[in-house]
């Protein structure tokens, strides 16, 4: 089984924090995640996907954070960006790859089933 990791982008706007992530068929939200590529760190391999297989620019991403997460039992990386130009066609761009930014406030079963500690930031978005 190869190694996972996860990422997110953090949208801040009049309507307050957002996530990209995406939904499972029942509907439960999750982080954006896939398998580490071959020679490639976990941070690299996030990249790689957002600017190869998604197809924004990575140069404006900008590292929040970054944590160790335990998510079904597996411990994986969970790397969260800034973005800092998040118009309609980056939107677009997501929406493809069944990605969306959803407010803080819709996630809180999301920030409750991923186990990161008591050190990260991330935990105060859960309250």
């Amino acid at each position: 089984m190869k190694k996972q990791v996860a990422g997110t982008i953090i949208k801040n706007d009049s309507r307050g924090t957002s996530f990209l992530v995406s939904r499972d068929q029942r509907g439960g939200y999750y982080f954006y995640h896939l398998a580490v590529r071959e020679n490639q760190s976990p941070l690299a391999s996030v990249l790689w996907e957002l600017r190869h297989n998604v197809g924004i620019d990575v140069d404006q991403l900008r590292l929040y954070d970054s944590i160790i997460a335990e998510i079904s039992g597996e411990k994986v990386a969970v790397f969260v960006f800034d973005h800092l130009a998040i118009d309609e066609r980056v939107e677009q761009l997501f929406e493809k790859r069944g990605l969306a930014f959803v407010p803080a406030s819709q996630l809180h079963h999301l920030f409750e089933s991923v186990n990161v500690g008591q050190t990260s930031p991330m935990e105060d978005f859960s309250k």
